[in-house]
């Protein structure tokens, strides 16, 4: 179909790939890597959801019946180009659907998750589906005995309580849903940090929170061997810690643990009272740490571990800017991150516009924040002709899975804001983003970074 992309005649390509699967984090990077060529336009690539195909059609596209497990693929092209977007389509879907041979002995195609888990005698289970599928998954995953890793988000809280239920007296923990970071041996699933294995362990609700701490303990030169994703609601009343009861006795059972950190959100005081009696029978100490401030709690931990934590570096601006009056804004792709941010400046009374970018409502259609800066790109342009901005705020997050060159994404467009900028760069000296380097990036282009999300917002509060 020709159409008209501002002066330029386009032609429109729409197809379902039936039975094709891919993960969203892939798609998402797919996605990405096909928006940066100047001749593909509005690509989409993406499981054939009611809710995609709805974004597709919104964005003016013409999709055909299908089932919500067809792969859409969906991008306009110039009228010379269709062809070689195909190929770079092709291309990247063959690199992403690498092939993993099954044990000695087992010749045939998997039926199912559950077929796959014996067959390859796997003791995790990575889930990312779209979220109505993902509870019947984790169900057979759990049944064929394995731990299910749910990084699917939409998954209601009735789901959630019914599949650790079934776990619990299995001895089997649901990390999940929503849960983007894992570490499980020195080996990171999800978004991850890269850090020495060590000998303290974490029980994360959250996924950034836990990513600062490992930043911080990085930081400290002191390792980590396991983080244990609960997902964000696993510490209510509604779920009442049952995949926190799980983890923390499986960290006080393993030898090689002198400490565990509980990295808490949303606690509510049942879940509260429960776990503490939990903790009184374990051997192994724990620590709490407050989402309210990492980087105290972080301390706290270090302590308990026989280390501490140390003088963080602090990046200064190459350039200065002329302090301002006005409020705080912040722009963030770690809702633990936003939330901390959020509690410092009330506590300050100071006046904040806190800002999760990576809330359900922002990411619908389109990739993570921490994989694509695109929708904060456009706000940072808009905060930079704003005078009544006293002082702006992001996030940086580092690791596997998050966007290979971030402060080159980002330079740009901090140059052009007057306010003081403040990042709060939440990386390790391993991470494959080069960490140094991308403090040096965002130094130079105007801004003071901090690798402590705490101490970066205290500064831009009282700057």
């Amino acid at each position: 179909m020709l159409q008209t992309q501002g002066r330029i005649d386009v032609i429109q390509h729409v197809e379902l790939r039936e039975g094709l699967y891919r993960d969203s984090v892939m798609l998402m990077l797919l996605s990405k890597v096909l928006s940066e060529d100047s001749k593909i336009y509005q690509p989409i690539v993406a499981m054939a959801t009611t809710l995609n195909v709805e974004l597709a059609q919104s964005a003016g596209y013409e999709i055909p019946d299908g089932s919500n497990t067809d792969l859409l693929i969906a991008f306009r092209t110039d009228e010379d180009s269709p062809h070689r977007c195909l190929q770079l389509v092709e291309n990247l879907l063959n690199e992403s659907g690498g092939r993993v041979e099954p044990r000695e002995g087992t010749n045939r195609t998997a039926t199912s998750l559950g077929r796959t888990i014996k067959d390859y005698r796997a003791e995790v289970a990575l889930i990312s589906v779209p979220g109505e599928h993902a509870a019947y998954q984790a169900a057979e995953a759990i049944e064929a005995g394995a731990h299910p890793l749910i990084f699917s988000d939409n998954v209601s809280i009735e789901s959630e309580l019914n599949l650790k239920k079934l776990a619990e007296p299995l001895g089997l923990i649901v990390m999940g849903p929503d849960c983007g970071t894992v570490i499980l041996d020195g080996v990171g699933l999800g978004f991850a940090n890269v850090t020495a294995v060590g000998p303290i362990g974490l029980v994360s609700a959250s996924g950034t929170g836990a990513q600062q701490v490992l930043a911080l303990c990085d930081q400290a030169a002191i390792g980590v061997r396991h983080v244990l994703g609960l997902g964000g609601r696993d510490l209510t009343d509604d779920i009442g810690g049952i995949s926190a009861r799980t983890a923390l006795s499986f960290l006080d059972e393993d030898p090689t643990i002198e400490v565990i950190g509980l990295i808490a959100k949303q606690l509510g005081p049942v879940t509260e009272k429960s776990l503490e009696r939990v903790i009184s029978n374990m051997t192994t100490p724990v620590v709490r740490i407050p989402t309210e401030d990492l980087t105290s709690g972080t301390a706290g931990l270090l302590t308990a571990a026989r280390s501490e934590l140390p003088e963080l570096p602090v990046w200064k601006p190459t350039r200065e800017r002329q302090k301002r009056t006005g409020r705080l804004v912040g722009l963030f792709s770690g809702g633990t991150l936003a939330l901390e941010s959020k509690c410092i400046a009330d506590a300050a009374g100071c006046e904040a516009e806190i800002v999760d970018l990576g809330a359900d409502e922002y990411t619908i259609g389109r990739p993570h924040p921490m994989i694509d800066n695109t929708l904060r790109l456009e706000r940072l342009d808009e905060v930079a002709k704003d005078k009544s901005i006293g002082a702006v705020l992001i996030d940086v997050v580092l690791g596997h899975g998050a966007a290979a060159d971030p402060a080159t994404e980002l330079e740009s467009v901090i140059r052009k804001i007057q306010a003081p900028v403040f990042v709060s760069l939440i990386g390790t000296r391993n991470d494959p983003q080069d960490r140094d380097k991308q403090a040096t990036t965002l130094a130079q282009a105007g801004a003071e970074v901090f690798l402590s999300n705490a101490r970066a917002t205290q500064a831009a509060v009282i700057q």
